[in-house]
């Protein structure tokens, strides 16, 4: 904001160099003394001192320019390196994501495998159990054995076999995942990092940031037109004391004096002015009273006279436009160092996500051996519950037969009950046709016995021939005989009833 002049200010720095107006009809120079004007002088002088205020506001002025590019060049790099950076975040979240759900979808088949083998692995218990529960029946094997079950006819060691590779592959998998939430977390952990660096940068929309970049164009205008105006108060001074210089050569004595009054100041030490040192340059080559026009006098007297009371309003107006210009500048460097700041923080922000970058492939490398790894193992897993599932149906299968064991045994039995009942009316029939011989016999021979020569037929008095009834052994092909076939068991009747039984 730029402070508003008095209205005196304003004509005193208006005021022409050369001055043109009139007289006053009621201005007498006579009536000024030299003592007057050359006080005025030293005033005038004295107000040149400003000049290092310009300067200062000069530099001020210059410098928030600078920033003022600068902030303007950081604020363009700042902006685009954080469109950059967020775009590089979210395809990171995206990769993140994408991963998140690789893993998810292992867990969750991982969890349904687990289930799907206890289910099997309890399917395959339960029939070995049953295997275990069902005793051989002792009439099956060789007098003297020990009590043994369905179980111990089988190698059991398949099954620890496919168990061991099922836990092996089941502890693979388990260290695949290990593996993976590793890579994981470790990017997760490098997201975060992420994150805050860039938390640390405001967000371009949030009020502080717009309110630090919107007001440095017009704090800068304002630092520029406070500037001017005060090059233009010290130019006004400047033209004010070149007036008071003429004024007191023009003036008889008023050199002199003026040599003896700036001694003075200079010797009391308040505020030294080398007014003497002006005068003395010029009179060394010009005479102690320097010829004018007295029209020309009594203007220049006239001017001198109007504007000396408004020397010291100007220069408190320059010190206080040079403090307004301090607060502004400083507004203005304090939003230039938060662009700058935010520059810094962006960059930083950047240089993490590089290093996230470079490890980016090894974390994508990572999704892509998990998935080729759980692929590979849920593969064999999945074989392996197929050979559990076979041999459990090969388990139950064997029970079954079991079961048709005993049946076929009965069978047997019933044959041969039918067989040993066909051949006790076989012998009967036999025993009676032989009874009936006999009688036979005995009859003939008492009818035509003694008419029959002995010798006629030798074997007519032989006794019936005797019939035996016996099981053929088992005779090998070569034709010799083996060792005979055992009489068919017979197992207890509740234990044939149990073969009857479907197997659960």
């Amino acid at each position: 904001m730029a402070v508003s002049r008095p209205a005196s200010a304003a004509e005193f720095h208006s005021r022409p160099v050369s001055v043109q107006d009139p007289i006053s009809p009621e201005f007498d120079v006579d009536d000024v003394p030299v003592e007057v004007l050359v006080k005025h002088l030293l005033a005038a002088k004295q107000s040149l001192s400003s000049m290092a205020l310009v300067l200062r506001a000069n530099d001020l002025a210059t410098h928030a320019r600078q920033m003022f590019e600068e902030s303007v060049i950081l604020s363009a790099q700042t902006g685009f390196l954080r469109q950059g950076v967020e775009e590089e975040v979210r395809i990171l979240k995206q990769v993140r994501r994408s991963m998140g759900r690789a893993y998810d979808s292992g867990r969750r088949e991982f969890k349904h495998l687990i289930r799907t083998l206890d289910s099997a692995n309890g399917r395959l218990e339960q029939t070995m159990g049953m295997l275990r529960a069902t005793r051989v029946e002792s009439v099956f094997r060789p007098p003297g054995e020990e009590e043994k079950c369905l179980m111990d006819f089988v190698d059991e060691k398949s099954v620890d076999t496919m168990r061991d590779a099922l836990k092996g592959s089941i502890a693979e998998l388990q260290a695949a995942q290990t593996s993976f939430d590793g890579d994981l977390l470790r990017f997760d952990n490098d997201l975060r990092l992420l994150g805050k660096a860039m938390s640390a940068v405001p967000s371009p929309g949030s009020p502080s940031a717009s309110a630090a970049y919107q007001p440095i164009p017009h704090l800068l205008a304002s630092l520029t037109e406070h500037s001017h105006a005060m090059a233009e108060h010290l130019t006004s001074l400047n033209t004010h004391f070149d007036m008071c210089v003429k004024a007191v050569r023009a003036t008889e004595g008023g050199a002199a004096l003026a040599r003896r009054r700036a001694a003075e100041v200079t010797d009391d030490g308040d505020n030294p002015v080398s007014i003497s040192g002006v005068i003395t340059e010029q009179e060394s080559h010009m005479a102690d009273l320097e010829p004018m026009d007295p029209q020309e006098r009594a203007e220049i007297v006239q001017v001198v006279v109007q504007d000396a009371p408004e020397v010291d309003e100007v220069v408190a107006e320059i010190q206080t436009v040079l403090q307004q210009m301090e607060l502004e500048f400083g507004a203005l460097k304090k939003q230039a160092d938060g662009i700058r700041a935010d520059y810094v923080a962006t960059l930083s922000a950047f240089q993490v996500l590089e290093d996230v970058g470079s490890r980016l492939q090894s974390y994508v490398a990572a999704e892509g051996e998990f998935t080729q790894r759980w692929e590979d193992e849920r593969g064999i897993i999945f074989d392996r519950l197929e050979e559990m599932e076979e041999l459990r149906r090969f388990y139950e299968g064997y029970a079954r037969a079991y079961g048709s064991l005993l049946l076929e045994v009965e069978r047997r039995r019933g044959v041969e009950e039918k067989i040993q009942s066909v051949l006790r009316k076989a012998k009967e029939n036999v025993d009676n046709l032989l009874l009936a011989d006999m009688k036979q016999r005995e009859h003939f021979r008492q009818e035509v016995g003694e008419f029959l020569p002995t010798d006629l037929w030798v074997g007519m008095n032989k006794p019936p021939r005797q019939w035996v009834l016996v099981p053929v052994e088992e005779r090998h092909v070569d034709g010799e005989e083996g060792k005979p076939e055992p009489d068919t068991p017979t197992p207890a009747r509740a234990t044939v009833a149990k073969g009857k039984e479907p197997v659960r």
